[in-house]
């Protein structure tokens, strides 16, 4: 099941997340099926995105320094970088609010398992691929 290279090419997740622990949880999975950087900050997730044009962005909604929101804002106002599929992983409990900014997913940790998030990831990217 691990495909770092697929019909996609080089496939580069940003996981943006307050929660050093979470990172921690996540990041080493992930990598198992993606070229994964982190950010526990949202102005070094910005500086990220801006210099690796990540596949997709899996973002916390309550980042330091710059919110999750204010991070979504920023890419789908972008013209390079509208269409990065955009997925929120937090306890922040309204949604709304970034999916009407054109967050794609929205997960919740206690019940989001790795396999899960590598699922949503997959179902996001292949959404966007044929989106465009």
């Amino acid at each position: 099941m691990a495909r770092k290279v697929d019909i996609l090419g080089m496939i580069k997740i940003l996981l943006a997340h307050s929660d050093p622990k979470l990172i921690d949880l996540y990041k080493p999975f992930l990598s198992r099926h993606f070229e994964v950087d982190s950010a526990s900050q949202g102005l070094a997730a910005l500086r990220k995105i801006q210099v690796t044009s990540p596949s997709l962005i899996v973002s916390d909604y309550h980042l330091p320094l710059l919110s999750g929101l204010t991070l979504l804002k920023f890419v789908r106002n972008h013209s390079v970088l509208g269409a990065i599929p955009f997925m929120f992983l937090t306890n922040h409990s309204n949604p709304h609010q970034a999916l009407s900014f054109g967050a794609n997913d929205w997960l919740a940790p206690n019940t989001t398992t790795p396999n899960l998030l590598v699922e949503k990831i997959y179902h996001q990217l292949k959404l966007n691929r044929y989106a465009q």
